[in-house]
Order: structure tokens, then C-alpha cells, then sequence
């Protein structure tokens, strides 16, 4: 089965190739751009529109930090029954478990965030048998890298605790994420395997918010 990855296209869904053939679409988050609730949901209901009525048979979303309509329930799962929306639940797709969760941590005034020191308690919560994992933010040290505020020096920003419990517990097979961004001589989105995990960032926007790519697509066996 082939599955198409993508996330943070921040309004810029229109300008996707997308590709044909695909069973599932996965999106990880950050579909708009306003940080008010209220002028984000027109955003977002534009992508939501366009969302639904690709011609992929299951369509999965999780939100970001920037779905901020959703987070003020403006937007609910009711207004689109053609996706399934996973606030930190799961769905079964052709035998496999999915999960999404849209925590990240804190970062100024933003959705679905939470104190580094919380995120712990939060990533327990996942079950351990998931074979696709979603969250809208990066395990620490993986396809994570941003420039210090402060020093301009690149840094790893991704929850450690995460990347302890997907390791450790968890192991899916896949864990989709984006929210950080490719930027000038950083290139996170791609693709590693690690462990026997394999871990996608599918950001296609940089960090100007330029459409940069169109997403991944990897075939996934399903049991039989």
C-alpha cells in the first residue's frame, strides 16, 4: 500500500503535486498560519475543503501548533466525516494502528504545546503497539535542527522523552512528523532509519514558509 506523508503546508496545499496511487494520506500538522483562532479557521477550512475531496481513500490528519481553530474546537472532526482526525487517539487502517498526537513542546504562545517537563507524561499515554506513529513535532536528534536565537548556532529541538519512549516502547514502524522546518544550510526533511524505526520529516514549507517539497511517499505492508 503506498502512503503519502506531508505536513506544514501553511496554506500552501494548492501548489502539492500530488501524487497517484495512494491508499493513505497522512497529514502531521500546521495545515494554516494564524495564531487567532478566528481568522485562522477560514484558513484552515480552505484546506480542509481541498483536504476532503482528494481522490485518496482514507485521509488521516493530525494537528500543529499553528491549527489553532481546531484547538478552540471552531473546527470539529463532525465538519469533515470524509478524514479522521486523531488529537492524540488512534484509528486501524487495513490492519495496521495508527496514533496521533499534536503536542509539542512550548515554544511562545502557540496550539497544542505543553512545558518540556509535562511531555513525559503525555508520550505514556501512547499504546505500544502502534505501527505508524504521528506527532506534529520531532523526537530529539532526529531531523530537528534549527538555528539558536541567540547564537545563530544550529541546535537539536526535538522532545527527548519522546524519542525515549518511540524507541524504547513504542518502535513503530514509521513516525511522521514535521513542524521543524528546512532553513538556509539545514535540511531536515527527508527521511532515516534508525533501529529498525523509520522516521520521516515531511515539513514541505522551509522556514520562510516557501513550498520546498511535496511530501513523501513510502509503500507500507499491511498484514495479510
Amino acid at each position: 500500500m503506498k502512503v503519502w506523508f506531508i505536513s506544514d503546508t501553511h496554506g500552501k496545499h494548492l501548489q502539492l503535486h500530488v501524487p497517484s496511487n495512494i491508499d493513505l494520506v497522512i497529514h502531521c500538522g500546521d495545515e494554516s498560519n494564524n495564531g487567532d483562532a478566528y481568522l485562522n479557521e477560514p484558513e484552515a477550512r480552505n484546506f480542509f475543503e481541498w483536504y476532503s475531496a482528494l481522490e485518496i481513500p482514507t485521509k488521516v490528519f493530525v494537528p500543529g501548533n499553528h491549527s489553532t481553530a481546531i484547538e478552540q474546537e471552531l473546527i470539529r472532526n463532525c465538519d469533515y466525516p470524509k478524514l479522521r482526525f486523531l488529537i492524540h487517539n488512534k484509528t486501524d487502517w487495513n490492519g495496521l494502528k495508527i496514533f496521533g498526537s499534536p503536542y509539542t513542546p512550548e515554544f511562545y504562545n502557540w496550539s497544542y504545546m505543553k512545558p518540556r517537563s509535562e511531555l513525559d507524561a503525555v508520550w505514556q499515554t501512547i499504546p505500544d503497539d502502534i505501527d505508524i506513529l504521528i506527532t506534529h513535532g520531532p523526537p530529539k536528534g532526529i531531523r530537528d535542527v534549527t538555528k539558536d536565537f541567540d547564537t545563530g548556532e544550529p541546535v537539536h529541538v526535538g522532545s527527548k522523552s519522546l524519542r525515549t519512549h518511540v524507541e524504547t516502547r513504542i518502535k513503530p514502524m514509521f513516525h511522521a512528523f514535521g513542524h521543524i522546518h528546512d532553513e538556509k544550510a539545514i535540511q531536515n526533511f527527508g527521511t532515516t532509519s534508525l533501529n529498525g524505526i523509520q522516521y520521516i520529516n515531511c515539513s514541505v514549507c522551509d522556514l520562510a514558509g516557501r513550498l520546498k517539497n511535496h511530501g513523501v511517499v513510502l509503500d507500507v505492508e499491511t498484514p495479510k
